[in-house]
């Protein structure tokens, strides 16, 4: 009977690894009479039902006195602590174990459990289910347990009423006229947490009108509530105590506003100059505005004899921070000695320093070679930027970025050591203020949508005219590809910055005007001789947009108790709709209708709409998952006949699909033949009109600093219509057999076919600061199949590991993380 030598090998790694988890066996360190905590759980008794129960259970899980082990990939880490608890473990590593590795092991402690069933049943109470229980049960097991907490929650009060009342007189009357904007609505349940809440709005309402030095701890505690009157039902009595030794809280006014422009904790009183604008008092130094003193005033919405609010304090607090020119803002407020019901204001603005000059570096690693062994690029950029701030004294801010990268082939023993040269400077101008474009903004908020509605809404309006900055920005970008392409591509725009909410931002463009200039090499032009779509994308071009050319949206959410947290991006991009219109238009009534253009250089008419969209959630402190969405589509439009090329979508690299080089994959089930060109595999080119790709990653923590991560990628880009000279690219929804062309696989199969998967194993150092990452990407699944004799499957679309070798391992280098 003959053995196989690669079957052996499994049985012997099978056998080892159960060797390695036997001699990692905890109990035979335990003492007698010592029990290891294996496992927690919650499990909820009775038939009532029991509202939110899976949040309930994870808040529940939170009060666990003693929770279990974690492990360090397969092996409880409890056994590194173990492991090296003897007199003579003082090695280095033995320490390192200890100090990286090991955890202290959970030993049950039957106290902390009843502690812990404890907490619970307070909590149920916490959040309304009064007669709630909870009980323990330990499963022994050898020497581990298992615990289980069996929570009887019962039915859940429901609030009946709420009544609000004071002995401050004027505090009573204001409860009484805003009671309607209660949190504790009649019928909801029971929750002391919302009570909470509603404490926190009380008091903003309070402070809100004129009661500066109200808190939350004037309410008197704990609440009073009465659960006798009905059954299941609870009447709250909420009371605001006043003030000690006084019958009645203050309501302040503002009083004198005094600011300093030009603050320095070490500044002498007699060294400053008083000067009054509008009402409010500037104290200088050396005579001189750090800022236009009308623009501060803009942003200070503190009035003199108004009622105190704490909104209004807060924005003015955001909106001179936001000017970006202060390091530092403070805001006093002191009571008034010559009148008790004014409080005096001491803006303190300490000037940033006016220009602030930094620097990027950036290494990157893309192993383009597939199963040749040639064709790796390492890439290396210096990023400096220089910031100046306040440039006209209006709080104005010019950034200046500056880029020079090179991608290089180290194998000296090839035809071209230097591959790519990308250069680019940037300047952006910011302006503090909101400057509506041809009163386009304040148009679409005038455009009624029903009867109490508008097209754009009165709150986004208002926001955006008090917190949006004007940008104007102006770049250029050149790029060289050795003895293959160069492009020059100037850019100017016109638009704003908005952040809406610490969540939500917003990036919005009216004027854009871009100009791309390529020069192709004789190879290249060879290539563009025999690919229609690639040539028609990559002329001389204008892409022009007069009233809106793009609109950037990212939503960053804030992580939930569970741990999770999303992002949502959604970038529209539209360019030459009003050329095109004013075309169109000419030519209805010319005698020669005639395409615009400058030269030679034809004006582009495209939309281009692409949205990513991520999951993150955060197990624990070492262990968390990410997933990625990402899809785009393009489209011309007018007389353009195809996206112009830089505009096009493309997959591979370091922070797509890493199984694969950028533009290595698609489009579709077309293989470009230079993939597998050991001399120009790294003139990779592939774009599509539409992109889908999906990305997740399982991060976990190794010792120290080094983490990993196992992942998975997918995904294509596609042509929208048929590409002649490549077959198998465009999108379709089922098969399509061609009958004139001349490739072996004559087919375009339907997109879901067309998917391309890979894998992989990823590290990555946290300095802090920034992470460094390594990934090692295969091929799982082509887009493509083999051609053999027999029938197409689709197993023949999968990598047959019986050739695979370890060269056909893609790796990345890369800064942060890819999503």
């Amino acid at each position: 009977m003959r053995v196989h030598a690669a079957r052996i090998n499994r049985l012997g790694c099978f056998f080892c690894l159960l060797f390695c988890l036997y001699s990692c066996n905890v109990s035979r360190y335990l003492k007698e009479d010592e029990l290891l905590l294996k496992s927690n759980d919650i499990k909820f008794l009775g038939k009532e039902k029991v509202e939110g129960k899976r949040t309930l259970k994870y808040e529940l899980s939170t009060l666990y006195k003693q929770k279990e082990n974690t492990r360090f990939f397969l092996f409880p880490r409890e056994w590194f602590w173990l492991a090296t608890a003897g007199p003579g473990d003082t090695t280095a590593i033995d320490r390192f174990q200890r100090r990286v590795i090991a955890e202290p092991p959970t030993i049950y402690d039957e106290k902390l459990t009843q502690s812990t069933a404890e907490a619970m049943r307070y909590f149920m109470q916490y959040k309304g289910y009064y007669q709630a229980d909870v009980f323990a049960d330990d499963q022994v097991k050898g020497k581990k347990t298992h615990v289980t907490y069996y929570v009887s929650a019962k039915k859940r009060f429901a609030i009946d009423s709420v009544a609000y009342f004071s002995q401050d007189t004027a505090i009573h009357r204001l409860l009484q006229a805003n009671k309607s904007q209660t949190l504790l609505k009649k019928g909801a349940g029971m929750d002391l947490k919302l009570y909470e809440q509603e404490k926190d709005r009380i008091t903003r309402f309070l402070r809100n009108n004129g009661y500066a030095y109200f808190y939350s701890n004037f309410f008197n505690e704990p609440l009073e509530i009465d659960t006798f009157q009905r059954a299941n039902k609870a009447n709250l009595y909420l009371e605001v105590e006043t003030p000690f030794n006084t019958d009645a809280h203050t309501a302040y006014r503002v009083g004198q506003v005094h600011i300093y422009p030009n603050y320095s904790p070490l500044q002498v009183a007699g060294e400053l100059r008083d000067t009054i604008i509008n009402g409010y008092t500037f104290h200088l130094r050396n005579n001189d505005f750090h800022v236009k003193p009308l623009l501060l005033l803009d942003a200070v919405h503190l009035k003199k004899g108004e009622l105190y609010a704490q909104d209004l304090f807060d924005k003015t607090n955001k909106q001179l921070s936001a000017l970006g020119t202060y390091k530092f803002v403070r805001i006093r407020q002191e009571i008034d000695s010559t009148n008790l019901s004014e409080l005096l204001f001491f803006i303190e603005l300490t000037p940033n320093a006016k220009m602030e000059i930094g620097a990027d570096f950036e290494v990157n690693y893309t192993n383009r070679s597939g199963s040749s062994g040639v064709g790796n690029l390492i890439g290396f950029t210096l990023n400096p930027s220089l910031r100046n701030r306040n440039l006209f004294h209006g709080a104005e801010l010019l950034v200046t970025n500056l880029s020079a990268g090179v991608e290089v082939n180290p194998r000296l023993a090839d035809d071209r050591f230097w591959n790519t040269v990308d250069l680019r400077i940037q300047t952006d101008m910011y302006f503090p203020k909101f400057r509506d474009y041809l009163g386009f903004w304040r148009g679409l908020h005038e455009v009624p949508l029903g009867k109490k509605r508008r097209l754009l809404h009165s709150d986004f309006f208002q926001a955006l005219k008090e917190n949006a900055t004007t940008r104007i920005s102006t770049s250029y970008n050149y790029i060289l590809v050795l003895d293959w392409y160069q492009y020059n591509l100037f850019n100017a725009t016109y638009g704003y910055d908005f952040q809406r909410s610490p969540t939500k931002r917003y990036i919005i463009n009216h004027i854009g005007i871009d100009f791309l200039k390529p020069i192709t090499a004789p190879e290249f032009d060879t290539l563009l001789s025999v690919n229609p779509f690639l040539k028609n994308s990559f002329g001389q071009q204008f892409f022009v947009s007069l009233l809106f050319r793009d609109l950037n949206f990212v939503y960053n959410s804030r992580p939930t108790r569970y741990g999770k947290s999303y992002y949502a991006g959604v970038f529209f991009d539209l360019s030459g709709a009003e050329i095109w219109g004013i075309n169109a238009l000419y030519n209805e009534f010319a005698l020669n209708p005639t395409t615009f253009k400058i030269g030679k250089s034809e004006f582009s008419q495209y939309a281009k709409l692409e949205a990513d969209l991520r999951y993150y959630r955060q197990y624990n402190t070492k262990n968390s998952f990410a997933l990625r969405f990402n899809a785009g589509i393009a489209r011309p439009f007018g007389f353009t006949s195809d996206v112009p090329y830089v505009k096009q979508f493309y997959v591979g690299g370091p922070n797509s699909i890493r199984a694969w080089a950028p533009r290595g994959l698609g489009p579709g089930g077309y293989e470009d033949p230079l993939s597998r060109d050991q001399r120009n595999n790294i003139r990779l080119y592939q774009t599509g009109d539409l992109k889908m790709e999906f990305n997740a990653e399982y991060r976990f923590d190794i010792f120290w600093r080094l983490k990993g991560a196992f992942f998975v990628d997918g995904g294509n880009i596609w042509t929208l219509r048929r590409d002649t000279s490549r077959i198998g690219s465009q999108f379709l929804l089922k098969t399509n057999t061609y009958n004139d062309c001349d490739d072996p696989y004559c087919k375009n199969d339907p997109f879901f076919k067309q998917i391309a998967l890979g894998g992989g194993f990823g590290l990555r150092i946290d300095f802090t600061y920034f992470i460094f990452r390594t990934d090692l990407g295969i091929k799982l699944r082509n887009s493509f199949p083999r051609i053999n004799d027999s029938p197409v499957t689709e197993g023949d679309y999968w990598t047959d590991f019986n050739k695979w070798q370890l060269r056909d391992v893609t790796l990345n280098l890369g800064f942060g993380y890819p999503f």
